[in-house]
């Protein structure tokens, strides 16, 4: 993957983007100038001193996590000069533990912590405090806040993929297989995972847009997996799904889990040859039924780790060592999709992070 070619656009949109449009820097009022550095740093000096920072991960069971931590660790390895250890906790998706694991890494000394929440409101109070406390310098991944006040905006920046993008790549993917089958009212099936919110409408609403531009008589099935939103689950509400549409012709979803779990019952049902599938994230099994030629995979769209955690890390550093002001939040490039056609020219086999 373009890890260090995420860095440089990275670097590029902090210097041309600036802080146009957003919130003020929770560093910019309380920063020395002489000594470049932030309320967290006190007699510590960056660059000279080794630098703890720490990675409050939304779980590790999924590899997808693996990856973000892989990214924050080559940033280091790119930059030895900084002089940065890491200390990772495991939230386990858990708001209390995710919770638990910023004051512990705060107790441990960490000046910086890249934050990977469970939610989008309940950990904000504990940043807050520990910002205002300690001075302790936050970079969110993955999962945007949305704080009921302003005030309470104490992290650096937002870094996360555009997840409406997501579902729009899916959706280019899904318009290229129906221009081909001489339909005028093709049905596709897309399931969300209502847990996620805004996260998975975002997705589901880039699908529908695209799908709905060129297919404005598609019939597009919202099925939201209500259990365990694992390939189980979604191998069940797929069973019950293919009880009563007779006709689906594509298939896609929040994640990888919910679409293997669908085409895991569409072989079941001995249906699997008369619809196509769409992942999106990023797992092994799809890339390699793409790989392998299965022809029910139209392509798998990415959402790679390995540059969000490299970029995070990237904008903890230039803000909490170096003083740079940092926009309020910032996308990472566009995703790519995988497909039968393009995916001899990837390196797959070697992303430590497929599931």
């Amino acid at each position: 993957m373009r890890i260090k070619l995420g860095a440089l656009l990275l670097s590029a949109a902090l210097l041309f983007t600036g802080c146009a449009g957003a919130t003020s820097s929770p560093i910019e009022s309380e920063q020395k100038p002489s000594t470049g550095g932030s309320p967290a740093a006190g007699d510590h000096k960056f660059g000279e001193d080794e630098t703890l920072i720490g990675g409050s991960i939304f779980t590790l069971q999924y590899a997808w996590f693996l990856g973000a931590q892989e990214g924050m660790e080559n940033w280091a390895k790119d930059h030895p000069e900084a002089k940065v250890k890491f200390q990772f906790e495991d939230s386990k998706q858990d708001i209390q533990t995710n919770i638990n694991n910023l004051e512990n890494l705060v107790a441990a000394g960490a000046k910086g912590i890249v934050v990977f929440p469970v939610d989008s409101k309940a950990i904000i109070p504990t940043m807050v405090d520990l910002h205002k406390r300690n001075g302790t310098q936050f970079v969110v991944g993955d999962y945007p806040q949305q704080p009921d006040n302003p005030e309470d905006v104490v992290w650096n920046t937002f870094v996360g993929h555009d997840m409406l993008a997501l579902g729009e790549v899916a959706g280019e993917v899904a318009v290229k297989h129906l221009d081909t089958l001489g339909k005028d009212d093709p049905t596709l099936l897309f399931i969300t995972v209502p847990t996620s919110g805004e996260v998975t409408q975002q997705r589901l609403k880039g699908f529908t847009d695209v799908v709905k531009a060129k297919y404005p008589n598609a019939k597009i099935i919202e099925e939201g997996d209500t259990g365990a939103a694992d390939r189980n689950s979604a191998q069940t509400l797929m069973e019950n799904v293919l009880q009563r549409e007779k006709t689906i012709d594509v298939v896609s979803g929040h994640n990888d889990a919910e679409v293997l779990g669908a085409y895991n019952a569409a072989v079941g049902a001995g249906r699997a040859d008369t619809m196509k599938f769409i992942g999106i994230a990023g797992d092994k099994e799809v890339l390699k039924y793409i790989a392998d030629g299965n022809q029910s995979w139209l392509g798998e769209v990415l959402q790679d780790p390995v540059v969000l955690g490299y970029t995070a890390m990237d904008a903890l550093w230039k803000s909490m060592a170096e003083g740079e002001k940092l926009p309020e939040r910032y996308d990472l490039p566009r995703p790519e999709a995988i497909t039968p056609d393009n995916i001899g020219d990837t390196d797959w086999q070697s992303w430590k992070w497929l599931g």
